[in-house]
């Protein structure tokens, strides 16, 4: 095996920034290694907390909570397309154009959208950009079965546009990815929520598998 992982995921601690109005992630320690011998910590979360996927009840009363989404659903070839450089909301033809490149490569189940969200940056709003409602249109119409954003959101309307049409037709949402470290380019993606028994959505820990891997 000569490819790489690359670790693509969100850490959470009490600095990784929220949703406006989702509870802030709070880490304390119950006993001590000096008192007790021993470390366990409470933790207390949002369950769209860093990395995280939104299930289908995230959106609609009857819908599916994350614990009986397929795992093998969250996993597949995928296409990472970097659209940092750009302004504005993130189009359909600015989708297109940029997936032209590997329009060729087959089987591919996973678009994955990097918007220039600065990880690095110590201004916690420092987001990328934002997904248009025709980009939500754009990646239904191209048959993929997840899409994954660096942002804390795939929508910018507070309709949710695009959490309404992925989630209506079966397609997995992950947010707040963290791409610093990958390119774009052609990856295996395995992605895996907790299994939060009725829950509308978990955090995840999510990788990417140069393709060489598999060399």
């Amino acid at each position: 095996m000569s490819g790489r992982i690359i670790d693509i995921t969100t850490g959470i601690s009490p600095n990784t920034p929220v949703y406006e109005g989702d509870p802030i992630p709070l880490i304390e320690k119950v006993s001590s290694i000096e008192k007790d011998g021993f470390v366990v910590s409470r933790i207390s979360i949002g369950t769209h907390t860093g990395t995280h996927v939104d299930a289908p009840s995230h959106i609609f009363e009857d819908g599916t909570p994350v614990d009986g989404l397929d795992p093998e659903s969250f996993m597949g070839k995928a296409v990472l397309l970097d659209l940092s450089l750009g302004k504005g909301c993130i189009t359909s033809d600015e989708l297109g154009k940029h997936y032209l490149e590997y329009a060729d490569e087959n089987d591919i189940d996973v678009v994955l959208i990097k918007t220039g969200t600065h990880f690095e940056s110590s201004d916690t709003t420092d987001f990328g950009r934002k997904l248009a409602a025709t980009a939500g249109s754009w990646i239904i119409e191209n048959g993929f079965r997840v899409v994954g954003v660096d942002t804390l959101s795939v929508d910018t309307d507070p309709s949710l546009p695009n959490h309404n049409l992925f989630l209506r037709n079966g397609l997995n949402i992950v947010e707040y990815l963290n791409f610093s470290d990958a390119k774009a380019g052609i990856y295996y993606f395995i992605c895996l929520p907790l299994k939060l028994v009725g829950c509308d959505g978990a955090p995840a820990r999510a990788i990417l598998l140069d393709m060489a891997f598999f060399t």
